[in-house]
């Protein structure tokens, strides 16, 4: 398991889509706090009107379009152009168990999707605590429990969004496809989830309880203890899940 690991490590570094998608985030990032630092409106500068805390949960609050659309592209071009290729058959039929090979890929793709979904913060958080200071919460609240929150919940949701993604991946086998399947239903998802929980309950009792739900709310600065729980276990039991099933799907899976 460990040199299979190791292999898919190896290819997902040398991925394109990886290099190019993380020197996009850090690009973005970097031109986002620039502009904050430097921004004129009245004449007098903004400087001291932002910090590197404000400007974390603004980056986390768009970061959430980053884990969705960007992991649907680095899935598409990780996982489902391999079919095409024909690694993903060579893969197969190189001696490992067709269940340690697929999930050894889901385990690096969700690692490197981990790595991807944390630049953008990470960027903003640094780069603009080091020119605009680090600053306070309302109420003072500890800017180093914020922080590691933050870090906490972006690894766990970005990991559950890598997992679903990366069974999605599995199952079509097709890049374009990949990708543009998922841009629908991540867009759509929350809608689909809101009309149908107005005829039935449970869905929205379940949607409330979904990742779709808590990535919407996990920049909320004042999250309480119960909320942040949800924020790590929920995503923890969904990436399991959808590990499960991509490994059920690839053993059954006719792979040309």
């Amino acid at each position: 398991m460990l040199n299979l690991l190791r292999s898919e490590s190896y290819k997902l570094l040398r991925n394109r889509s990886l290099w190019l998608l993380a020197a996009v985030l850090a690009a973005s990032g970097i031109a986002y706090v620039l502009l904050t630092y430097f921004d004129d409106p009245d004449g007098g500068g903004t400087r001291g009107a932002a910090s590197g805390l404000d400007l974390l949960a603004t980056a986390m609050g768009g970061n959430n379009y980053v884990i969705k659309i960007g992991l649907c592209v680095l899935a598409g071009f990780f996982i489902s152009s391999e079919y095409s290729a024909g690694t993903i058959k060579r893969g197969a039929a190189s001696g490992y168990s067709r269940s340690r090979f697929i999930a050894a890929k889901l385990l690096v793709f969700i690692g490197g999707s981990v790595l991807v979904a944390l630049i953008f913060p990470a960027v903003i958080f640094a780069l603009g605590s080091a020119l605009m200071g680090v600053g306070e919460l309302p109420g003072g609240a500890s800017a180093a429990d914020y922080a590691w929150r933050s870090l906490l919940v972006t690894v766990t949701l970005s990991a559950a969004f890598a997992a679903l993604t990366g069974a999605v991946a599995t199952v079509l086998t097709d890049s374009g496809k990949t990708i543009g399947t998922l841009f629908v239903f991540y867009f759509f998802a929350d809608g689909l989830y809101a009309m149908a929980g107005k005829f039935i309950p449970f869905v929205e009792t379940m949607y409330r309880h979904s990742i779709f739900s808590l990535i919407n709310a996990y920049a909320d600065p004042a999250m309480s203890s119960a909320q942040l729980a949800q924020s790590v276990y929920v995503p923890l039991l969904v990436a399991a899940a959808f590990i499960g099933i991509g490994i059920a799907v690839f053993e059954r899976k006719e792979i040309r």
